[in-house]
């Protein structure tokens, strides 16, 4: 769940998190509360029927009942604003730290160590399960619930509850919750119509609490067949039944549906009203919540919070929602109709009092309260003024699908008038991959060069252009916007930070492409700082990301592989609350890989792969989808390997990404040509005259490039099918090229090919320097998995360099590397083959510093000085044969010490 909660999102719209008070003339349903409450009772109770038919009355008798038997109770009202995932778990979130707070739950303690990331869902039920109480959460108008993924995440929710949580929800339509996997486990209890309407005996309740009704047993009957029980109606009934002409008219009613008496008694309804109450109802019909104010602005009269309390004691299906008396709102029933009526009569009055609503919203800071009104009353300009405050919160706290949903409500021609809207839509659609949609946005921005702007507009139109660029790939572009963008603005604040950490990501990205890792680390602090408080955590999935990738990248996979685990064992790594927070999960699977943690790996991809596939930019999906290919291809799952790059090879081809697609098709001839390498040579080196690798782009490696790119694959097949006369020089420039721009595993990678190249060449000598050289930078980094990706002809001269001539340590590093690969389980070497033993106090320290702890907190651990723990560090590096504390730690690993 997110870390923070948004408190402006959460104060608009508190009446979602308090059952709306109960109506003063109401039936208690005593029989169906003691059915729900039985002991025997199941987790999860669903109550499915149309619009008036009693649910949220039900739902609301169920939490007084609950409270009164001493359960901690929460309500949740839906509508259509919570199928965006991000905005729903805000209030998921609340709901969980409300209860929380209310029994000073232990949540709030620091997450275990080796507490790895938890879904959606599990994340939610285990805060739940954190509370030392019976819970009772109640979920109202689960029909606007349309999303897929959020229909998912109810299932996983209810699938898995705690035992001491039990769930009831309330909708007009059959929720997709799982419901026949839940009855068929008796976990969950569904009641219709026929369940849950009024009983005979319960409608003569209903209109014994209005005593001045005089109703025989017959009149009672006759108004309970033709109304089925239903709820709705039965209040229509009596409302309305002091009027002589409606009790007169019951026996002609038979023919009538239960919703064609609704209308004809709501009409009734509210001709009984005077002229002036008339007037309010229908006016006041047009508001999805109301208060006094509001009502004095659309009808003009001052005593509207006396005609609200009014109308509520009169039972005229209008309900208080704040339990302040400030808000209230109309049975949707009864509001329907009632709109209905004031359009046939006077469409022109309902545009007006939509403007004027539209109005007041603004002046009260209520942004989609405004934007509902403009919208409804086709005041474009109020609407898009309305939508350009409230998108840059919005899209700050990742809430993006509401952006788009507001938007497709509103003409292009009116948006592209107010070109600082025209900036968050974008973003907003970028970051969702609405490719199509985005173009005309795109093209806009473009057009707006032309035009005279101020300087901060013009900064953020060139960020939001290299957004834009960076998501379709074309990095060019991307990195020639920000290029001269001074983002050490720290005074920035809100949607202008949000901007400017984005623009130093984007520098921090360029930076690394072209080997400056010093400048990258200044942008990605600069990035950290705008990413700090609430002004932009949308981007801090980016900035953790690139942290991790830039350690790799330079050899220090110790540091990338922790910094991997703190990232996903941080309790405010929040993968489903932001979009951007996929690239930090993205670039920790790489770390894992290469350290041989294929088990978190997997458990990480397999978590998170939906936010994967659809991540924004093209080296995070990458970065996220090879290190598993890899992983499988290793665990002898071809199949699964398989499927994966297909998957990638799919988002490429749906995000337009031809150099993801050409990456897949080189991962593919990687695969076959180290997976069969006696098979298909001649037809796999056909791929080699596709491509001239004098045309391949110099100029800077992305970070995904830098991984496995063209000329990776070009030379690899090349050294492995068809050697040319230029191979050798090719391969030297490559590995030129890797140690300028300071990338270890790729120059490992190129050295690797480099001795497969002179071994294939009959040259021995040559090959073993290359090998050598490869593995010496790999035994001080410690590099695993890059040496062993490139296939059993590396296994074959680690296999021949075994106890051969070079020291010791590589020796030792040679065995533990072999112990990785299939069929050498025999080579893995023990403690007992050192000529001296470790003692107890060398292994602690040997185990501290794996860790990776200096000297100073080594001695702070174990209570002594630094002098002796450099002492200890001489000896156990004499009996491991090493020099180096990273060669120590390879060592230790190989011997089975740490």
């Amino acid at each position: 769940m997110p870390s923070t909660v948004n408190n402006m999102d959460l104060e608009q719209s508190h009446h979602k998190f308090h059952a709306p008070m109960g109506e003063p003339k109401q039936v208690l349903r005593g029989d169906l509360l003691s059915h729900i409450n039985r002991p025997d009772a199941c987790q999860c109770v669903v109550l499915q029927a149309p619009a008036g038919h009693g649910k949220t009355t039900l739902l609301k008798q169920i939490v007084v009942a609950s409270q009164e038997a001493g359960k901690l109770t929460a309500w949740l009202k839906l509508d259509e604003a919570d199928n965006d995932l991000n905005r729903l778990l805000l209030h998921l979130d609340k709901i969980a730290s409300d209860l929380e707070e209310s029994q000073k739950s232990k949540h709030s303690v620091t997450p275990k160590e080796n507490s790895l990331p938890k879904g959606r869902a599990e994340r939610f039920n285990n805060r739940l399960a954190e509370i030392d109480t019976e819970i009772h959460l109640f979920i109202d108008d689960f029909q606007f619930i349309e999303e897929p993924d959020i229909e998912i995440l109810f299932r996983h929710i209810l699938k898995n509850l705690p035992n001491r949580v039990r769930v009831f929800i309330a909708s007009r339509s059959l929720p997709k919750i799982g419901l026949t996997e839940l009855q068929v486990e008796q976990r969950l209890e569904l009641l219709r119509f026929e369940e849950i309407k009024f009983s005979l005996q319960e409608t003569k309740s209903f209109f014994e609490i209005e005593h001045q009704l005089e109703l025989s047993d017959d009149d009672l009957s006759i108004i309970y067949h033709r109304s089925e029980g239903w709820a709705a109606a039965l209040q229509l009934f009596r409302l309305t039944l002091a009027k002589r002409s409606v009790k007169e008219s019951l026996n002609n009613l038979e023919s009538y549906t239960p919703f064609q008496i609704t209308e004809y008694l709501a009409n009734n309804v509210l001709q009984q009203q005077d002229p002036d109450t008339q007037e309010f109802l229908l006016y006041s019909s047009l508001l999805p919540k109301i208060c006094a104010p509001l009502c004095e602005k659309i009808t003009g009269r001052s005593d509207s919070q006396d005609i609200l309390e009014q109308l509520e004691r009169q039972g005229l299906f209008l309900n208080n929602i704040d339990h302040e008396r400030h808000w209230f709102q109309f049975h949707r029933l009864f509001s329907g109709y009632m709109q209905d009526v004031l359009r046939k009569r006077s469409p022109q009055r309902c545009k007006k009092i939509n403007s004027d609503a539209a109005t007041w919203f603004l002046e009260h800071q209520l942004y989609e309260d405004a934007l509902f009104h403009a919208v409804q009353a086709q005041n474009f300009q109020l609407a898009t003024q309305a939508m350009d405050i409230w998108a840059s919160e919005q899209i700050s706290i990742a809430c993006l699908h509401s952006v788009e949903r507001w938007a497709d409500k509103i003409p292009l021609e009116d948006i592209f008038k107010r070109p600082s809207l025209v900036v968050k839509i974008t973003w907003a659609l970028t970051f969702l991959r609405r490719r199509a949609k985005v173009l005309p946005y795109l093209t806009e921005l473009r057009k707006l060069k032309e035009r005279p702007l101020d300087w901060q507009f013009a900064i953020e139109r060139q960020i939001t252009m290299a957004v834009v660029e960076m998501a379709l790939d074309h990095l060019d572009h991307a990195f020639e916007n920000v290029a001269n963008i001074k983002t050490e603005d720290h005074e920035a604040r809100g949607f202008w930070a949000f901007e400017l950490g984005a623009a130093a990501n984007i520098q921090a990205f360029r930076r690394i492409a072209h080997g400056n890792f010093a400048g990258a680390r200044y942008h990605i602090a600069v990035g950290r700082n705008h990413n700090h408080g609430d002004s932009a955590p949308f981007l801090a999935g980016y900035n953790t990301g690139l942290t991790i990738i830039s350690s790799y990248l330079q050899g220090n996979i110790n540091e990338a592989y922790d910094r991997s685990l703190s990232t996903l064992k941080a309790k405010g790594l929040n993968i489903e609350e932001s979009y951007a927070a996929t690239a930090a999960v993205c670039c920790t699977l790489y770390p894992l890989y290469e350290k041989g943690d294929a088990d978190t790996a997997i458990k990480v991809f397999e978590q998170y792969h939906q936010e994967i596939d659809t991540g924004l930019l093209p080296d995070f999906v990458a970065a996220a989808y090879l290190p598993m290919i890899r992983i499988y291809d290793a665990k002898g799952d071809e199949n699964k390997a398989r499927m994966l790059l297909d998957t990638l090879e799919d988002i490429a081809i749906s995000a337009n990404w031809p150099r993801i697609m050409k990456l897949c098709e080189w991962e593919n001839i990687r695969r076959n040509l180290l997976n069969t390498p006696h098979q298909n040579t001649a037809i796999l080196a056909k791929a080699l005259d596709s491509i001239d690798p004098t045309t391949i782009n110099t100029d800077y490696l992305s970070f995904g490039d830098a991984l496995e790119d063209i000329t990776l694959s070009h030379l690899r097949l090349e050294v492995h099918t068809r050697p040319s006369t230029t191979t050798a020089s090719r391969l030297h420039d490559a590995i030129s090229r890797a140690q300028h721009h300071h990338l270890i595993p790729r120059e490992i990678k190129l050295h690797l090919l480099s001795a497969i190249y002179q071994h294939n060449c009959g040259s021995t000598e040559q090959a073993s320097t290359e090998l050598k050289t490869a593995l010496t930078l790999a035994a001080e980094y410690g590099v695993v998995k890059t040496v062993l990706d490139e296939g059993p002809k590396v296994e074959e001269l680690l296999k021949a360099h075994l106890n051969g001539s070079w020291s010791s340590s590589l020796n030792h590093y040679i065995k533990y590397l072999l112990s990785y690969c299939e069929h050498s389980a025999e080579l893995e070497v023990s403690n007992t083959e050192l000529q001296e033993a470790l003692t107890s106090r060398e292994m602690q320290i040997l185990s501290l510093l794996a860790k990776g702890e200096t000297n100073k907190n080594i001695a702070r651990n174990l209570f002594v000085s630094e002098n002796t723990v450099k002492f200890h560090l001489k000896n156990i590096f004499h009996k491991l044969n090493v020099s180096t504390r990273t060669q120590a730690i390879s060592s230790a690993s190989a011997h089975g010490l740490i």
